[in-house]
């Protein structure tokens, strides 16, 4: 990176350490874009409030720009929908499927952190170009690498850790009454609406003051609440909690495209959408009554924690296999979420006390996926090798499915297969929301289908980048003003094994000096 020059915003050009002079003639403006993150918003929550006034801002950047929807990974979970979304690769690279890694020779899990994520996220990709970015609250960026800009980490960060780049930032908000994560993942804290709001406030200031500064090309921005708020409205009417949070995101938007100005394109993403459920789907209780698991006779009785989520979900995992035989068992349950859910084979030398030979595999999955396609609430079956290839499948479930809509799959202890809810309960759906709009982006009122994927290449090709050719996804050129060619470029190199550090102490402190000499 040494000897290398970049630009910092409008009419600032910093001069590299070559000892050459900063030429005098004022320099076009680089293009800048500016991404909001709704974590599990979907269109069905917005109309009506679109067609009743209460969205003014969304409802702008709809008449001036796209809509689509955005299809989430399956399964439809914040912990692999995210690093899809700004890797531009799937699970079976990135390496992360659910919030936690299986332990090598285990059936113990640890949670997942940024460093679980073995692709390339856009702010690596641009600080290498040498462009700075701005990344605020977006799951999996704790622990926060170092880059070219800001880094502020949202879910799974510890709240008295150093979830902030530069170095003491996390300190500096810490005092402001900052909280990185509205959820307890690792500590005990139940959020209150007062909490939420409280948030929502010092989260558009603290952006608001880094939007300011001169010099960054993208603005990566996710706002969790609407994922929080639905889950917390067990027993109530959806539409009733949600529409005034987005109500109040919308605000938040219009004045934070506002504050950007009319040259910088905007994207409003989201990483899932979310339903009601009103039946469900015991996928632990199916693999016994189908004699791929056995049970105990007398099985332990276990509670599961209710202390932070970290050690809930660890306890629940504990829980269902403790009921199991396991060296006489074929597949147990893996993660869950809305209408799929997801297994594992327990293959011996994979897990310790397989019970299916590495020769038997194929034979294991055939059967259970003639016997999941042969179940009524069933409309899919996926195997993950196919959905989701790549070198980094050990967290992966071996088989996924998806029940009709309605249908929520689970996997617990004590309760039937299938059943209906007395009270509806509300998860995960896979459709999320996209909209485009600036001056790159022509009027079309519905855009056809986009994958998660397709965001990181989109976003470099608004930023006049070429897209790495190890990205899945494709740019919609169709809704775009210019029709250019997407540039391709060669693939950031992988992360070596163990994963360390993205950059060499050497360009650590480089970076470091960059940015003080941007006034951090």
């Amino acid at each position: 990176m040494r000897g290398r020059c970049f630009w910092a915003g409008a009419a600032l050009f910093l001069w590299c350490a070559c000892g050459a002079e900063a030429p005098s003639r004022a320099q076009p403006q680089a293009p800048r874009l500016l991404v909001v993150g709704w974590d599990g918003a979907g269109f069905d929550h917005f109309d009506d409030l679109l067609e009743a006034g209460r969205m003014p801002a969304l409802a702008a950047l709809l008449q001036r720009g796209t809509r689509a929807p955005l299809r989430s990974t399956v399964i439809p979970i914040s912990s692999a929908a995210w690093p899809a979304i700004f890797t531009g690769q799937g699970p079976g690279h990135t390496g992360v499927y659910s919030f936690f890694d299986n332990v090598p020779g285990s059936y113990e899990q640890s949670l997942v952190s940024s460093r679980s994520i073995r692709a390339a996220p856009l702010w690596r990709i641009l600080t290498r170009r040498e462009a700075a970015s701005i990344v605020f609250g977006v799951p999996l960026t704790y622990p926060p690498e170092p880059i070219l800009g800001t880094l502020v980490a949202g879910m799974l960060s510890p709240f008295d850790g150093d979830y902030a780049w530069p170095p003491g930032f996390a300190e500096r908000l810490r005092e402001r009454g900052f909280v990185p994560d509205l959820e307890s993942w690792k500590k005990d804290w139940n959020s209150t609406w007062g909490d939420l709001e409280e948030q929502l406030a010092l989260k558009e200031e603290v952006l608001g003051e880094l939007l300011e500064r001169d010099g960054w090309r993208l603005a990566f921005c996710v706002f969790k609440s609407p994922d929080v708020v639905a889950h917390k409205s067990y027993g109530t009417d959806l539409a009733q909690n949600l529409d005034p949070l987005y109500e109040r995101l919308d605000a938040i938007l219009g004045r934070l495209v506002e504050r950007v100005g009319p040259e910088t394109n905007v994207l409003l993403i989201s990483d899932h959408g979310f339903g009601t459920y009103t039946r469900g789907f015991n996928l632990h209780a199916w693999l016994v009554s189908e004699g791929f698991a056995e049970r105990k006779r007398e099985a332990p009785s276990l509670l599961v924690s209710r202390g932070n989520i970290e050690e809930m979900m660890r306890s629940e995992r504990a829980d269902l296999l403790a009921e199991l035989v396991l060296d006489r068992t074929t597949a147990f349950a893996t993660r869950c979420e809305g209408n799929f859910g997801s297994l594992r084979l327990n293959l011996r030398g994979r897990e310790p006390e397989g019970a299916v030979a590495p020769e038997e595999k194929d034979e294991a999955l055939r059967s259970i996926e003639a016997r999941l396609r042969a179940h009524p609430r069933i409309v899919d079956v996926w195997r993950s090798e196919a959905l989701y290839p790549g070198p980094r499948r050990d967290s992966l479930p071996d088989l996924m499915f998806q029940t009709l809509a309605g249908v929520q799959v689970f996997a617990e202890r004590g309760s039937q297969v299938v059943g209906d809810y007395p009270i509806a309960l509300h998860d995960h759906e896979r459709q999320g929301i996209f909209v485009g709009a600036g001056p790159a982006f022509r009027h079309v009122p519905a855009g056809a289908l986009l994958d998660l994927v397709d965001i990181a290449p989109t976003v470099l090709h608004l930023l006049g980048e070429p897209v790495p050719d190890n990205m899945h996804g494709r740019v919609p050129i169709e809704w775009l003003t210019e029709t250019r060619e997407v540039a391709s470029s060669e693939a950031e190199k992988a992360p070596s094994d163990p994963p360390g550090e993205a950059f060499t102490p050497g360009e650590i402190r480089e970076l470091e000096e960059r940015l003080r000499s941007l006034g951090y």
